[in-house]
């Protein structure tokens, strides 16, 4: 019987990371086995596998204490206030000093 040659870590991680990318576009995890199938010849368990690691990632992610989250929204929201002026998107820039004040009223605790 042939046996596949074992992936190296660099690939793997290519396949974890394609794995994170499929879930953040809501990919069900039927489509994601298949995927692996079809492009890895991955088995059904290795498939497995590759979304629980894929799963650590995007929890590892998402597990940031709730002032840090925020510091890096208020800082995304600074981005886009002056992306929005720039372009000349007045309401955008509106609305995105609009929700960060919202936020720093939640930092502040009020």
């Amino acid at each position: 019987m042939y046996k596949m040659a074992k992936s190296t870590n660099l690939e793997v991680d290519r396949r974890i990371h394609e794995c994170v990318k499929l879930l953040s576009s809501a990919k069900a995890n039927s489509y994601i086995r298949r995927y692996a199938a079809e492009e890895w010849w991955a088995s059904e368990r290795q498939a497995d596998r590759y979304l629980a690691r894929a799963r650590d990632i995007i929890r590892a992610d998402y597990s940031l204490e709730r002032s840090e989250f925020m510091a890096s929204r208020i800082a995304l929201l600074d981005k886009i206030t002056e992306a929005s002026i720039k372009a000349g998107q007045h309401s955008n820039a509106i609305g995105a000093l609009r929700l960060q004040a919202e936020l720093t009223r939640l930092l502040d605790g009020k």
